[in-house]
């Protein structure tokens, strides 16, 4: 059956301007127009949003599903075995799906969380976002997931950690083929500190550039892209030299380095967000206060990396990073808004690092992103409009209705 919206503000977020009073038809799983009322199509049904705005289903390219009141390194992976990491990892996504995020890239998990999650949400067992999954996060002794003291854990790892230990190019190989045989559509890795582990401080580089080219390489030939955490300039350098398809936060962002991203064109996931309620809300959510001071030090180098960056001409795209004590899951929504009230984007363009940008980047824009004819009909029908007041995007009672093909999984129209 087809199905009109009618009487929309519509915001395609394929770069065009909105269509005011305008109308998106539905058939099926798909969108067949999008347009002025003038030229679509008849419908068997025809919805009336009139004072409403519709645009695509958001698109989170920083998720970690299992991420449920987080606080610190010992709650990610100690004091909940992978059983409660799995059950909060499926509470998780069928959040985000409520909340409008109908498309994300998870980028980090213990044991086969993402890829399972992944498969069961494509067969329809669960609900939740389209999912492009990575598996652990690659990393080194002494780096970004060599999260406990050394006489805690010395150069030992157990199964079900977020990260992947590795020393040298061939183990850096090795555990790319192992993720790609496990089914994972992206490669995650790290070659930083971050001011999240007190043991490993954002501007410390980590990973050796030949460890990272190594996974490049072997990523490249098996048909994966990489996104490599880096927050240090040389970090930075480095995984844009070694060819990631994307740079996560890029706290220290210089000159140097951005003419390194823009070489390689490497698209920026920020985390900015997340990063400023770890400096300014953290204290008052229980995180360490190890944590808090390292992001206060750091969250107005963080704004002015990201700011060079946009206005240089990256191609920023919004994650989120979820699910910590100091910043809950859905966060893509709050990001977006951190883009307009820190780093200056008209709420225009952050509408599209959350739609087109997201979904070209992530390996979903031929279906995804954008509201076109052809495309998957994932919707968001909102009361009142994001471009009017960039918050609206994250209060929840603003929601309408969110559609993921076609289908209304949340709200009514």
């Amino acid at each position: 059956m087809t199905t009109a919206l009618v009487n929309a503000t519509v915001i395609p977020c394929t770069g065009a301007e909105p269509i005011a009073g305008g109308t998106v038809v539905i058939d099926g799983d798909r969108i067949a127009y999008v347009g002025p009322a003038a030229g679509a199509p008849p419908a068997a049904r025809t919805v009336d949003c009139a004072g409403r705005t519709v645009l695509p289903g958001l698109v989170d390219a920083h998720v970690h599903f299992m991420y449920h009141e987080v606080s610190d390194n010992w709650s990610i992976e100690v004091t909940k075995p992978l059983e409660e990491a799995m059950l909060d990892a499926t509470l998780n996504a069928a959040l985000l799906l409520r909340r409008g995020v109908t498309s994300c890239r998870e980028v980090g998990t213990r044991g086969m969380i993402s890829i399972v999650l992944r498969d069961a949400i494509a067969a329809g067992r669960i609900p939740g976002p389209r999912t492009k999954a990575a598996k652990q996060i690659i990393s080194v002794w002494g780096g970004l997931g060599d999260f406990h003291p050394t006489h805690v854990f010395k150069r030992e790892q157990y199964l079900p950690a977020l990260t992947e230990i590795i020393t040298g190019p061939w183990e850096a190989r090795n555990a790319v083929r192992q993720h790609v045989k496990d089914g994972a559509d992206w490669i995650k890795c790290e070659a930083s500190g971050t001011g999240f582990n007190p043991l490993c401080p954002a501007d410390r580089d980590t990973m050796s550039f030949e460890e990272l080219k190594a996974i490049v390489d072997e990523a490249t030939e098996k048909n994966r892209p990489v996104a490599c955490h880096a927050e240090s300039k040389g970090s930075i350098i480095k995984a844009a030299r070694a060819g990631v398809t994307t740079i996560e936060h890029a706290v220290y962002l210089d000159d140097e380095s951005l003419e390194a991203v823009l070489a390689a064109g490497c698209a920026i996931c920020p985390t900015l967000g997340l990063y400023s309620a770890f400096a300014w809300e953290g204290a008052d959510t229980g995180m360490p206060p190890a944590v808090v001071a390292n992001h206060q030090a750091t969250n107005a180098r963080h704004v002015a990396s990201i700011r060079k960056a946009h206005e240089a001409g990256v191609t920023i795209i919004a994650g989120s990073d979820a699910g910590l004590t100091a910043f809950p899951q859905p966060g893509v929504h709050r990001e977006v808004c951190v883009y307009v009230e820190r780093v200056g984007m008209t709420p225009h363009e952050a509408l599209l690092t959350a739609t087109r940008n997201a979904a070209q980047v992530i390996g979903l824009g031929d279906e995804v992103g954008t509201l076109e004819a052809g495309k998957l009909a994932d919707i968001l029908v909102l009361r009142e409009s994001p471009l009017d007041r960039i918050r609206a995007l994250a209060d929840p009672e603003n929601v309408v209705a969110v559609l993921q093909g076609g289908v209304v999984v949340a709200g009514a129209l």
